[in-house]
C-alpha cells in the first residue's frame, strides 16, 4: 500500500511542532447535527496560531487563513501538488494536470482549456438553462423536493456529461463509484470504485482513440498523439480527474446556495428586484461558501509565522477557512451582494474559491454560468421556499464538503 494510505490513526507529535500548535482535528469526522464545516473550521481558527498540526492521518498541518492559503496555493515551488488528498496514497494514480506541478503542468492543462474557453461555455448555457427549468418545474408540482438528489446533483451533472459525452441515463451509477471512491472509510474500498472508475474509462478511450468525437475524452485520447506524450497512466490520469471533479463541487455549491436563500427571502426578493446583480450574487455565494480541503506535499523546510514545517510533510488548505476570514473579510458569515471587497481592483473575484496560481481550476466559467442560471430560473418559479423543520439537514466535510439531504417546501414558512 502506498505511504500513508493506512495510516488513519494519531500520530506523535514530532519536537519541531510546539505544543500550542496542536489542535485534534480530523477532517474525514462525521458533522455533528446542526453544523456545517464551517463552523467546525470557524474552531480552527479561534484555536490559537494560524497554521496548525493535527495527528490525525499520519499528522498534517492546516493553513486557516486566507493570506497563508493563498500563499500556499501560488508556491507550488514548496508546496507540491502532486499529492494533494491525506493521507498520501488515498489516490495511488497521477491525474494530470491538478497533481502535475510546472512547468510540466502547462501541457497538460492545454488539452482541458479549449473546453472551458467563453464561446464553449455560452454554448452550454442554453442546455443548462433547458434542463434546470425542466427540474424546477416538476418540483414546482410537487410542492417540496430533497434539493440534492432532485437537482443539485442532477443538473452539474448531466452538464459535464455533455463535455465528455458519457451517457447521462447512468448518471446515478457514476455518481456511486464517485461516492464511494470520495466518502468509503476502508482504502480497498476507494480502489475497488476507482478500479470500476478506469476500467470503464480505459474502454471509452480505446473508443474514442479509433473513433473521436469532439469531447473532452476524445481530446484526452488523442493525448496519445502528442509529441510530449509519455504514458498510459498520462491520459488513464486525466480521464480519472474530470471524472471526478465533474461530480460533486457544482452540486455542493447550488445546494449551499439554496439553503441560504431559503433561510432569507430579503436576499430572494433583491435578486427578483434586480435580476441584473445576480452575476455578483454568484460571486458572494462562491465566496461564502468555498469548498475543497485539499493537501499539499512540502518540498522543502520553510517556516511561517511560527510554523516549522519539514520536507516530505503534508499540509491541508481549506477553502472554507478563507471564506469566514474576518481578516480578509468584514462580517465574514454574512451574504451581502455590495460588498466591497468582493472584487479587485482589476475587476477580477477576490475570493480562493476557485484556487490561485496555476491549479486554479479550469471549470470555473461553467460553474459561474451555471450558478447563474439555478438563481435565474430557481426564484422565478419558486420566489418562496423554506427549509422543512420536520427533516434536518446532514453535512459532510471530507476533500469536498457539502450537504448530503437537505429537504425544501415551497411557500412561506408559517
Amino acid at each position: 500500500m502506498p505511504k500513508d494510505a493506512a495510516n488513519n490513526g494519531k500520530a506523535e507529535r514530532p519536537p519541531h511542532v510546539a505544543p500550542e500548535q496542536v489542535v485534534d482535528f480530523n477532517y474525514r469526522d462525521p458533522i455533528p447535527q446542526g453544523e456545517d464545516h464551517y463552523t467546525i473550521l470557524s474552531r480552527l481558527q479561534r484555536h490559537g496560531p494560524d497554521i496548525l498540526w493535527t495527528p490525525h492521518h499520519g499528522g498534517h498541518w492546516i493553513t486557516t487563513r486566507a493570506e497563508d492559503i493563498r500563499w500556499v496555493q501560488e508556491t507550488y515551488q514548496i508546496f507540491s501538488h502532486e499529492v494533494f488528498i491525506i493521507p498520501r496514497g488515498m489516490t495511488p494514480i497521477t491525474m494530470p494536470p491538478l497533481s502535475v506541478d510546472p512547468p510540466l503542468h502547462a501541457r497538460f492543462r492545454a488539452v482541458f482549456n479549449p473546453f472551458f474557453q467563453p464561446s464553449k461555455v455560452a454554448a452550454m448555457r442554453e442546455k443548462a438553462r433547458g434542463l434546470a427549468v425542466g427540474l424546477i418545474e416538476r418540483i414546482v408540482r410537487q410542492q417540496s423536493c430533497e434539493v440534492v438528489s432532485e437537482f443539485a446533483s442532477i443538473l452539474p451533472v448531466i452538464m459535464f456529461l455533455g463535455i465528455v459525452d458519457l451517457p447521462a441515463e447512468r448518471r446515478e451509477e457514476f455518481l456511486a463509484w464517485g461516492h464511494a471512491f470520495s466518502f468509503a472509510k476502508e482504502q480497498t474500498e476507494r480502489n475497488a470504485a476507482l478500479g470500476k472508475v478506469l476500467a470503464y474509462l480505459n474502454q471509452v478511450i480505446e473508443e474514442r482513440f479509433e473513433t473521436p468525437g469532439d469531447d473532452l475524452l476524445s481530446a484526452i485520447a488523442a493525448w496519445r498523439r502528442n509529441a510530449r506524450f509519455g504514458s498510459e497512466a498520462e491520459v488513464t490520469g486525466m480521464a480519472a480527474l474530470i471524472f471526478f471533479g465533474g461530480l460533486d463541487t457544482v452540486a455542493s455549491s447550488i445546494t449551499f446556495m439554496l439553503r441560504h436563500l431559503a433561510q432569507n427571502p430579503g436576499h430572494r426578493s433583491r435578486i427578483l428586484a434586480d435580476p441584473a446583480i445576480i452575476p455578483r450574487a454568484v460571486e458572494e455565494y462562491l465566496r461564502r461558501h468555498g469548498l475543497s480541503n485539499t493537501g499539499r506535499l512540502i518540498l522543502q523546510d520553510v517556516e511561517r509565522k511560527g510554523a516549522h514545517m519539514k520536507a516530505d510533510e503534508m499540509i491541508m488548505v481549506p477553502i472554507g477557512c478563507s471564506s469566514i476570514d474576518d481578516r480578509q473579510y468584514h462580517n465574514p458569515w454574512e451574504v451581502d451582494f455590495d460588498r466591497p471587497e468582493l472584487l479587485t481592483s482589476r475587476g477580477a473575484p477576490a475570493h480562493d474559491t476557485f484556487g490561485n496560481g496555476p491549479h486554479k481550476c479550469v471549470g470555473a466559467p461553467l460553474a459561474r454560468a451555471e450558478l447563474q442560471i439555478v438563481l435565474e430560473e430557481w426564484l422565478a418559479r419558486i420566489p418562496d421556499f423554506y427549509l422543512d423543520p420536520d427533516k434536518p439537514m446532514r453535512a459532510h466535510m471530507d476533500s469536498v464538503p457539502g450537504i448530503d439531504e437537505m429537504h425544501l417546501l415551497i411557500g412561506t414558512a408559517g
